[in-house]
């Protein structure tokens, strides 16, 4: 398998954790992670985040989520802005 796939499952995989953590659907959880740069993490630390458990990655992606502007309880409080 090439590394684009691999990069490429391994962030689909972190969009479905994401989804099913936050009670979103998968369209949802992408949106908000595009818009909040943890699409971008997960592409650029790759090589580390991979070797991680989900647990510790949806930390990682919380934080990188909450250091582009999320605020606490955003999520929820504006789910509807991630709905189409």
């Amino acid at each position: 398998m090439s590394e684009q796939k691999k990069k490429i499952g391994f962030t689909v995989a972190c969009v479905n954790e994401f989804a099913r953590k936050y009670n979103l659907s998968v369209q949802e959880a992408f949106r908000y992670l595009f818009h909040f740069k943890g699409i971008d993490f997960i592409k650029e630390n790759y090589d580390v985040e991979h070797t991680l458990d989900f647990e510790t990655i949806l930390e990682d992606l919380g934080m990188m989520c909450r250091r582009n502007g999320e605020k606490t309880s955003m999520l929820l409080k504006q789910k509807k802005h991630f709905r189409s």
